[in-house]
């Protein structure tokens, strides 16, 4: 799992996996991203929907969040995703 988004919300919110240090950045530098509730703090980051986060940034986010997970896989598992 790399993402969980909540759908019923407002404003809506995404949890996605995070580089520890890269985490520790964004949340010094957007109040709209804090650790994610219920989830490794460490390596999680709640982002709230609520415009004062780019849609270039977000799907940047996003990216980085499934690659780490891709990463963390066997290659197999690699192999059967792609």
């Amino acid at each position: 799992m790399f993402a969980l988004l909540s759908l019923d919300e407002n404003p809506q919110r995404i949890s996605l996996k995070c580089d520890p240090e890269y985490a520790v950045e964004l949340r010094e530098q957007n109040a709209a991203i804090q650790p994610a509730y219920h989830f490794n703090k460490k390596h999680w980051n709640m982002m709230t929907l609520d415009g004062s986060i780019s849609e270039k940034n977000l799907k940047h986010f996003i990216d980085h969040s499934y690659n780490m997970v891709l990463k963390g896989m066997t290659k197999k598992q690699r192999e059967e995703i792609q």
